[in-house]
């Protein structure tokens, strides 16, 4: 039968057909004057073929028909059937009539739900009808029991929206159910699935009464079963069972942090760059060798310096040596950890022929050329025109800069970038200057390099910063030289701590857990700015800059500080999150106490709307304009 989505569980009584539509608005909007109101009235289902709640049913073409015509709206991705079909239904729609033609052949005595959710619109305004659901049968009876629940991310608590969450029945004597040796979840489709909507909101039509494992899956595939390192899970601890309450089920998906290792990509950006992108993060880098004419290999160590990006997934290379950045093409052998097809991460060697850029463009329109394409026309440009356009450094000097800004937050270290990888440099060529009373004066200090990036250093002050003094780091001619060969110019870059009145503080007093935990204070778009364990019932937050703020604490079951996903072969969920339902307003030199206890409010309503991601499309109000019409015609 047609159905409203509710969290309660309603059997369905042979012969009686139950059609939930939409609340009908009110009054409709003015069309033009004179020219009568607006039509807000959804479509009105009249009647389907097979009817709604049939049995014996062997038809796979279903028909239904409204009062009005109709258009569809992202119907193949909102339409989901149960049992899950292997071949897509082929949808259409035609004038008033809306036909859907199931792939599979029907199974027999099975109950069927076509759930399209609010894909069906009226023509001309768009009015959706909303939670538009079909129960028939194949055999002579029809199950009619229901599962209703919330899907969210277990890191950030975010409704998950477009994934299935399925059930599988548990057999009488099954007794592998939620054990370790349970593996139903990545060898067979869901007998049942339901999807999730923009609230993370999923209901699982024609449930029959029984005991089922439960499981959510962001199905990269379209299988209906887990089997992607990629795909995100999620599964529910306790068989379910529909002829109970099951409208407060909530599952908190996660992905299981399976690598796929491969790599993706290995080119030359110029004569000095090699650019290595993985498609995952390294544990490791990489091992390198040039390969010369006569195949014999030459171990890169002394040729080459690398530099790794943030997310360990990406290398640039710097050629150290002259013969190698003035050679066109390089031979690169290259050794790293691949991921076969039984997911086991192995050793693979590529061999790979890097061409400067203008090599390769030269190249193309020779390819351009022999595909009997006309090339573009060009001017023949020379060797040294060539040379401009390459990026070998032709510098007299290498550069400094400040890439922590000129004014630190309290407890920050000034950090600095050079503009090619340093070889040597001189501490006693360095000077760390503090001003106090007008007078400069040196100061001791530790230049710690970055152990990712070649071109980047901190400066440790000795004994410490101080708010509100102005600094000056000053470097020496020559106190630098970069691997190329290049001295550092005299530079004095500027900078100064803020004053301990321009923050905040925050004290959390946490009630309703017990440590381990950690809490995350966050900005306006859910990033973390500051860490802080909970100790003795309480996180503290110093020297917190004037702004408006969101919080989450983890429960950090294994103790070490992160955010742990979880493991489905272990039975594992992702650590838990709760998140703060209100906004936090902090002055500078305000101290604010906040009491929290996570649980108070449903996990479903914590997150604030400011801070998710997937923001659902807002339930406005509908302004009737037709009120409007009908008072100025005073009729109202």
């Amino acid at each position: 039968m047609f159905r409203s989505k509710s969290g309660r569980l309603m059997p369905f009584s042979r012969g009686l057909i139950a059609v939930f539509g939409a609340i009908l608005a009110g009054c409709a909007s003015v069309g033009s004057p004179g020219g009568g109101l607006y039509d807000e009235t959804p479509p009105v289902l009249k009647n389907s073929d097979p009817a709604n709640g049939a049995t014996n049913v062997r038809r796979q073409r279903i028909t239904m028909r409204f009062d009005e015509n109709i258009k569809l709206d992202n119907a193949n991705d909102k339409l989901t059937v149960s049992p899950p079909q292997e071949k897509s239904p082929v949808i259409m729609s035609n004038a008033k009539t809306l036909t859907i033609e199931l792939g599979d052949t029907l199974k027999p005595n099975t109950t069927y739900s076509l759930d399209l959710g609010n894909a069906v619109q009226d023509n001309n305004e768009g009015n959706p009808m909303e939670h538009l659901s079909l129960l028939f049968s194949t055999g002579d009876h029809i199950d009619s029991l229901q599962i209703c629940g919330y899907l969210l991310n277990a890191a950030n608590l975010e409704p998950v929206t477009g994934a299935y969450v399925g059930i599988y029945r548990v057999a009488e004597g099954d007794t592998t159910a939620l054990s370790a040796n349970d593996s139903i979840f990545m060898t067979r489709p869901f007998e049942r699935a339901g999807k999730t909507d923009e609230f993370g909101k999923f209901t699982i039509l024609g449930c029959a009464p029984g005991r089922y494992r439960m499981y959510a899956l962001n199905d990269g595939n379209t299988n209906y079963r887990y089997d992607l390192a990629s795909e995100d899970i999620g599964f529910v601890d306790t068989l379910v069972v529909p002829s109970m309450d099951t409208a407060r089920i909530v599952l908190f998906s996660f992905n299981e942090g399976k690598l796929t290792r491969y790599l993706d990509d290995c080119r030359r950006s110029d004569s000095i760059h090699i650019n290595v992108r993985f498609a995952t993060r390294m544990d490791s880098l990489p091992k390198l060798s040039f390969m010369l004419p006569d195949s014999s290999l030459v171990p890169c160590d002394s040729l080459l310096v690398p530099e790794v990006n943030q997310t360990f997934d990406t290398l640039t290379y710097w050629i150290k040596d002259s013969a190698c950045y003035a050679a066109d093409t390089l031979n690169l052998v290259l050794t790293y950890l691949h991921t076969d097809t039984l997911g086991i991460d192995v050793a693979r060697t590529d061999t790979i022929q890097l061409l400067k850029p203008v090599q390769r463009a030269a190249q193309a329109s020779d390819k351009k050329q022999n595909d009997g394409k006309k090339p573009k026309d060009k001017k023949r440009r020379s060797r040294k025109d060539e040379e401009k356009q390459d990026s070998l450094p032709k510098l007299n000097f290498m550069t400094l800069r400040q890439i922590s800004g000129t004014t630190l937050d309290i407890g920050d270290k000034p950090r600095f970038e050079t503009s090619a990888p340093i070889d040597s440099l001189h501490q006693e060529m360095l000077h760390l200057m503090f001003l106090r009373d007008s007078v400069w004066e040196e100061m001791a200090f530790r230049l710690e390099l970055d152990s990712l990036n070649p071109r980047r250093f901190t400066l440790i002050a000795h004994p410490h910063y101080t708010p509100e003094f102005s600094y000056q780091f000053v470097a020496d001619s020559a106190a630098m030289c970069d691997i190329y060969g290049n001295p550092l110019n005299r530079t004095q870059l500027s900078f100064k701590e803020k004053s301990t009145e321009d923050y905040a503080h925050l004290l959390f007093n946490i009630e309703g857990i017990s440590d381990p935990a950690f809490v995350q204070l966050l900005d306006g778009r859910d990033m973390v700015k500051q860490t802080s364990p909970v100790v003795n019932g309480q996180a503290k937050f110093v020297h917190v800059p004037a702004g408006t703020y969101y919080a989450r604490i983890v429960l950090d079951a294994n103790r070490n500080g992160l955010f742990d996903t979880g493991n489905l072969a272990e039975r594992r969920h992702a650590e838990t999150v709760y998140y703060l339902n209100a906004e936090l307003q902090l002055r500078a030199n305000w101290t604010v106490q906040q009491t929290w206890n996570p649980t108070d409010v449903p996990v479903v309503k914590q997150k604030p709307d400011a801070v998710k991601i997937n923001k659902p499309k807002e339930q406005k109000e509908k302004k009737s304009k037709n009120e409007e019409y009908l008072r100025k015609l005073g009729k109202l």
